[in-house]
């Protein structure tokens, strides 16, 4: 599987809380990022999370809308993260355009100078 690279920028994040109830306060995230790199284009994320005293949790399906090595198309990402687990997707069957088929995974750092950084697996089948 190619292993590629690009730098993003979170352009807009819009948080809500749902519940505040006692034990955990539950919340939601509508984010958009702009890729440069490898991918290039935009996403689209809606996220929900779940935080307690003790630890947080957070799922969410990002939309992306890009040029992946130049093929144009898009496909979806599933995030789940809880504590110290952390996993990223490429749901299977959402690739669309010269992206149809797309599978793998992807990692997102957040570097020290507060840029951020997507690596993606994936494979076009």
């Amino acid at each position: 599987m190619p292993k590629i690279t690009a730098a993003f920028t979170v352009d807009n994040w819009e948080p809500s809380t749902l519940d505040e109830a006692e034990g955990a306060e539950l919340g939601q995230v509508r984010l958009s990022k702009t890729f440069t790199g490898a991918v290039e284009g935009t996403s689209t994320v809606t996220m929900l999370s779940a935080i307690t005293e003790a630890s947080q949790a957070y799922v969410a399906f990002e939309r992306f809308s890009v040029s992946v090595d130049g093929r144009k198309g898009g496909f979806v990402l599933q995030h789940a993260a809880f504590a110290d687990s952390y996993e990223l997707k490429i749901l299977p069957g959402s690739g669309v355009g010269e992206l149809a088929g797309i599978t793998g995974s992807a990692m997102v750092t957040k570097h020290e100078d507060g840029s951020h950084t997507l690596e993606l697996d994936y494979a076009l089948g």
